[in-house]
């Protein structure tokens, strides 16, 4: 994942860019008086994140990260030492490391494919255009869980430009920019729902570090599938009260047989074993919730938490042999399946969070003294719907992954004073979150999806984004914050 910015001419207007976030890093917290009751030091981090944030919107997040961890180890708060510990040493960054490899081996074998293939084989969908267009987009939303949301939008693309030509839709008809936007909304939906990888792990963790409240996995992941699930309906519901009959008509003849003229052949072994090994670490990370305390094997799985359980995985599958070859390719995956641009990022927003937080800082101090006007005084429920509301608007500008970093010791602190259910707002803010699309700033998916001038129109996307962040939107507050209460 890269900032849309990447690819910016590196012109005049990037190096102001730059200017002002290193200005930010390096400089700002020493040339300006605190403000009380933020300290000296507490001054120093807020310019290191101020610029992270800056670089990280307007720039990149590879390089960035790395001269923010700099900055941060020049303060007065930590030693470099220290900072590695707190970035790259901490169980997170560990788990987001080995998670990587471990969902990246069974694309790496071509093992996805397959969960492809079994949604959109299923006779469910034959002369059913709006069940097919349901079961795409569930199954975009269960490849991006199993793989990450870029190659699943991508894959699930070409096969839609096919279904699409095939049925002889083209460019500025109804169907084919739903479908599109659809198809974003299923991936998208899948990076959200998924508590252990990526952008959501990342939010998490820093909410983890700034309230002192894990969320449970198997609570997340439950509340995710019904909040997609929702949304989806939501959606297909208002394809078919929009599209007329006659552009219903050519879809209507769609069905299995599509698919199935190219056919794959049987899964090999090794791609079995791929696709059961991450079945197994997503069985391994629920079964706690299942089992009895004190009972033997929830202890073990308890010890060894998501990151030992992962590094077990990924090291038993490169042990055990299958068609002569080790299940993981470990040197293979590592080269292709890493996302380095992520890793560093949720390191260096680890690294920052756990100072901002920290009452030497003075920060959580200044944050309540300063926003008490607009979040202080709410009962827990106002203040649930009030954070939801402030994060869909905020996410149509700003990428879901750096406001919910950015937002999470706000909506803490805050919280605790309103006595909301922290886990269940925190749970409820970064599904609705994700739902960025409204303009391509909102994030690097959503740029793709604008950019995408070949099959869709900005307008439309504008348009219809618009009707998902609403749709979402309601569904959060009228279906996912009353069960998150529950499950939370």
């Amino acid at each position: 994942m890269s900032s849309m910015f990447d690819a910016e001419s590196k012109g005049a207007g990037f190096y102001v860019k730059v200017f002002i976030g290193l200005f930010l890093m390096f400089i700002f917290g020493r040339v300006f008086a605190p403000v009380e009751p933020i300290t000296e030091v507490g001054m120093q981090v807020v310019g290191v994140f101020l610029g992270l944030v800056w670089l990280w919107c307007f720039v990149g997040f590879l390089w960035p990260s790395l001269l923010g961890l700099v900055a941060f180890g020049l303060t007065d708060f930590a030693t470099f030492g220290q900072v590695g510990t707190m970035s790259f040493g901490a169980g997170v960054s560990i788990l987001l490391l080995f998670s990587m490899i471990l969902f990246g081996s069974p694309q790496h074998v071509g093992a996805t494919r397959y969960i492809t293939r079994f949604f959109l084989t299923r006779k469910v969908f034959n002369n059913r255009p709006i069940v097919f267009s349901f079961v795409f987009i569930f199954a975009t939303y269960v490849l991006s869980i199993a793989v990450n949301v870029t190659p699943a939008l991508i894959l699930m693309w070409t096969v839609l430009y096919g279904v699409l030509n095939e049925l002889k839709y083209t460019k500025g008809e109804k169907f084919t920019s739903l479908m599109l936007i659809g198809t974003f909304l299923g991936a998208i939906s899948g990076q959200a729902s998924l508590p252990f990888t990526g952008s959501t792990l990342a939010i998490l963790s820093v909410f983890e570090t700034a309230s002192g409240i894990a969320i449970p996995f198997l609570s997340y992941m439950v509340l995710g599938f019904i909040n997609s699930v929702a949304v989806f309906i939501l959606y297909c519901l208002f394809m078919k009260l929009v599209l007329k009959p006659e552009e219903l008509a050519k879809v209507a003849n769609v069905n299995t047989e599509m698919f199935e003229k190219d056919p794959l052949p049987p899964m090999s072994k090794l791609q079995k074993a791929n696709f059961f090994s991450m079945l197994g670490f997503v069985f391994l990370m629920l079964l706690p919730s299942f089992l009895p305390d004190g009972f033997i094997l929830t202890t073990l799985l308890n010890s060894l938490g998501a990151t030992g359980t992962a590094i077990l995985l990924v090291g038993l599958m490169c042990l055990i042999r299958v068609e002569g070859e080790p299940i993981l390719d470990f040197r293979g995956v590592a080269a292709k399946g890493i996302n380095w641009d992520v890793y560093v990022m949720v390191g260096a927003a680890l690294a920052i969070s756990s100072a901002l937080t920290n009452p030497a800082t003075g920060v959580v101090a200044w944050m309540l003294q300063t926003f008490q006007p607009v979040l202080g005084g709410h009962s827990p429920i106002s203040f649930f719907i009030t954070m939801l509301l402030f994060g869909i608007v905020a996410t149509s500008f700003a990428s879901a992954m750096i406001l919910g970093i950015a937002v999470m010791p706000v909506l803490a602190a805050f919280g605790l004073e309103a006595g909301a259910n922290l886990a269940a707002v925190a749970s409820t803010f970064n599904l609705l979150n994700h739902y960025s699309i409204i303009l391509p700033s909102a994030s690097v998916f959503a740029a793709m999806l604008w950019s995408n001038k070949d099959w869709i129109d900005g307008k439309d996307v504008f348009k219809y984004g618009a009707v998902i962040v609403i749709m979402a939107t309601v569904v959060a507050i009228a279906l996912v914050m009353p069960i998150s209460l529950v499950l939370l």
